[in-house]
């Protein structure tokens, strides 16, 4: 992964290392259902499958790309088989999004009944007195824009302040902190320690978010996954190989109509 980046629950193979595994890792999705990615920082090409099945190919920088078809078909049965894994893990083939009657941000504590109102002007939700949330919308999928753009400002309003909450009290400095709504990401730390959050953890529970905020604090120190960052993962929080896996299936909890098409 090398830039600290946190994936939802990708599968990978390393062609070269002798190694193939199931782990997570930071990517960038493409618009079809291949794409070739280069890659400053890679020493092997790694085949990768992304959510909701998608393949990716990360290629050293000056390799030959015309070994891809009959690396890939070396590689067939694997691909296969990950490709039907990752698509069951994330939900399958995509069905109708229906507008949901409620929301729950189970990282706050808080459900809220969603009432739904048509009418003009620019789609908005508005969080009444008692916990219902309003969307007003002008039909289509105005209502999905709508939710979209509250829970990203949810993210905002309490992410940032619980990362800090964090960073203080295990003693690891971060520089600056961005919220996003990444296709495939938790979140990721650069090099210059700035770390980037994904709104849809709000889905998960405080104790899932509050390990992906060690984990990323834990990049400011190492940015790989090596023994060591492991092990100051483990100091910071010892139940860290239960939550890593919650978080690995996370894509199961977000809904659809939050995701990323």
């Amino acid at each position: 992964m090398g830039n600290g980046e946190w994936g939802m629950g990708d599968g990978e193979w390393v062609v070269g290392s002798g190694e193939g595994e199931m782990g997570s890792g930071g990517m960038v999705m493409g618009d079809g259902d291949f794409r070739v990615r280069l890659s400053s920082r890679a020493k092997h090409v790694r085949l990768k499958v992304l959510p909701p099945g998608r393949v990716e190919v990360v290629v050293p920088r000056g390799f030959d790309q015309r070994q891809l078809p009959a690396l890939l078909a070396r590689h067939e049965e694997w691909l296969a088989r990950t490709v039907e894994k990752v698509s069951s893990e994330y939900g399958g083939t995509q069905t109708q999004i229906v507008p949901p009657d409620s929301v729950e941000l189970a990282a706050l504590g808080r459900r809220h009944r969603v009432e739904y109102r048509r009418q003009g002007g620019s789609p908005r939700c508005a969080l009444l007195r008692d916990g219902t949330l309003r969307v007003q919308h002008g039909g289509e999928s105005d209502w999905r824009d709508a939710l979209r753009r509250w829970l990203a400002n949810q993210g905002r309003e309490h992410l940032p302040s619980w990362l800090k909450r964090v960073s203080e009290e295990v003693g690891l400095p971060y520089r600056k902190v961005t919220i996003r709504s990444q296709k495939t990401r938790w979140g990721s730390c650069s090099a210059r320690k700035n770390i980037s959050l994904n709104c849809g953890l709000l889905f998960f529970s405080p104790q899932v978010v509050r390990y992906l905020f060690i984990h990323e604090l834990c990049h400011t120190v190492h940015m790989n996954h090596s023994r060591r960052f492991w092990g100051l993962v483990e100091r910071l929080e010892p139940d860290y190989r239960k939550l890593d896996q919650q978080l690995k299936l996370a894509a199961r909890n977000l809904p659809a109509w939050a995701r990323r098409d």
